[in-house]
C-alpha cells in the first residue's frame, strides 16, 4: 500500500495549532501602532504643578520664616481663612490643621473647609510641607510646600515661595489657580512686611526713649 502524503498546508495548520495550545490557548493581541498608543497617552489626564513667589526686599528670610513658621498659625497672615490644630502637635509631621472659609460666589451658605496634614518641617531650610486630607473643595491628591529663601545679591531681603503638585480641580484651570495662590501670597508678603516694618519702629521708639 502506497503511503498517502500529508499536505503541507495541514502541517503547518496542525503545527500551530499546537503551540497555539502549549502558550496557553490565548490569544495573544498584537501591539497598538505607535499613533494610536501616543493617543491614549494624551488622552490620560495629567496632574498639575506650579508655583505661587513673592518678593519681600526688607525683609530677611530668618525674620519672614519667624513669622510663617507656625504651621496652625497662617490665618495670622491670611486672614479670609480661620485654622486650628486638630491633631498632633504643632510643627511635628504628622499633625493635622483644620481650615475653613467662608462660602463662596456660588450661592451656597456652605463653608469651604480642608483638613491639612503636615508632611515634613525644615527650620534650617525655612520651609515645610503638606497635604490637603478630606476637604470639601474637590482637591484630590495635593501635595504643597511653602518656604521662605533669600534674595540674591540682597541680603536684606526674601522670597516666599509656594510650591504645589497636585491632580486638577474641578471648576478651576490650572492658571487660574496659581492666579488665586499669587494673590494670597502676595497679601501674606504684604503683611510680614508691615508686621517687621512695626516691630523696627517700635524697637526704635523703644531705644529712643531709653537714652
Amino acid at each position: 500500500m502506497q503511503s498517502r502524503k500529508i499536505p503541507v498546508w495541514l502541517i503547518s495548520s496542525i503545527g500551530a495549532l499546537f503551540l497555539f495550545m502549549q502558550r496557553g490557548g490565548t490569544r495573544r493581541t498584537p501591539p497598538a501602532p505607535a499613533s494610536q498608543a501616543l493617543a491614549m497617552e494624551q488622552c490620560q489626564v495629567e496632574g498639575w504643578e506650579g508655583k505661587a513667589s513673592a518678593k519681600l526686599p526688607n525683609t530677611k528670610a530668618d525674620e519672614a520664616w519667624s513669622l510663617l513658621s507656625s504651621f496652625c498659625s497662617i490665618h495670622l497672615w491670611l486672614p479670609s481663612i480661620d485654622c486650628r490644630l486638630v491633631a498632633g502637635a504643632e510643627g511635628q509631621p504628622g499633625c493635622v490643621r483644620y481650615c475653613t472659609s467662608p462660602p463662596g460666589d456660588d450661592g451656597s451658605d456652605a463653608a469651604y473647609w480642608a483638613a491639612e496634614e503636615l508632611l515634613a518641617f525644615d527650620p534650617v531650610g525655612r520651609s515645610y510641607s503638606y497635604k490637603v486630607a478630606e476637604n470639601n473643595m474637590g482637591f484630590g491628591r495635593y501635595v504643597a510646600t511653602f518656604r521662605a529663601v533669600p534674595l540674591p545679591g540682597n541680603e536684606r531681603g526674601c522670597e516666599l515661595q509656594w510650591t504645589f503638585d497636585c491632580d486638577p480641580l474641578p471648576a478651576w484651570t490650572k492658571e487660574g489657580f496659581v492666579a488665586y495662590l499669587q494673590d494670597n501670597l502676595d497679601g501674606i508678603a504684604r503683611r510680614v512686611e508691615d508686621a517687621v516694618r512695626t516691630a523696627a519702629a517700635a524697637a526704635l521708639s523703644n531705644t529712643q526713649a531709653s537714652e
